[in-house]
């Protein structure tokens, strides 16, 4: 109960601290791409699950695209219901999205569904061990931890720098990040 009460806390002080991160950087994702890490960068055929951009969270459109015209395969997250991980379906830059749970765009019912082997994750804030704190839904923990079970992934958070902060309140269940990437550089934790 004490947790829940820090992490609700702390997700209000780092929504504050992203929104005027993206203020004061609204293209701070532009800078995504030539910080993403050659290492971990997808190869041809590769399946990269994206993620749609709403709200504050730095926009990873640009790099979606950057590896959708090397030739990876992009997926898109879905909200299957509480309690589920996420399943993720296929997507190309010239589809049409629909508006799904959480108001968040999606790929249409018929998209094939595909299990990524890169993930990127949006999130409130991260801290220096690599736990990244979401919005309580623990959506992307639960899928994180579902993707590992089946077979090694790399998770790469997308964020502003300005979201990083000492440390975070952790559980049980929250899973930790391999990578954060921001405008400032990338991070490795794994």
């Amino acid at each position: 109960m004490f947790l829940n009460w820090r992490k609700n806390r702390a997700r209000k002080a780092a929504l504050s601290r992203r929104k005027a991160a993206y203020a004061a950087n609204p293209d701070a994702a532009s800078v995504l791409v030539s910080n993403f890490p050659d290492e971990i960068w997808p190869g041809v055929g590769e399946v990269v699950a994206g993620y749609w951009a709403t709200h504050s969270e730095i926009d990873a459109i640009r790099l979606i695209e950057t590896f959708h015209c090397e030739q990876a395969r992009i997926v898109l997250p879905r909200v299957m219901g509480p309690d589920r991980p996420l399943d993720f379906h296929a997507w190309h830059p010239e589809d049409e999205l629909n508006i799904g749970a959480h108001g968040i765009a999606v790929p249409k019912a018929n998209a094939t569904r595909l299990s990524p082997k890169l993930v990127l994750v949006p999130l409130l804030a991260f801290d220096e061990r690599g736990y990244r704190l979401g919005y309580g839904g623990g959506y992307y923990d639960r899928t994180l931890e579902a993707l590992r079970a089946a077979g090694p992934i790399t998770a790469v958070g997308l964020a502003f720098a300005a979201q990083r902060v000492k440390k975070l309140p952790v559980q049980r269940h929250d899973q930790r990040l391999d990578w954060i990437i921001t405008e400032k550089g990338a991070y490795r934790f794994a």
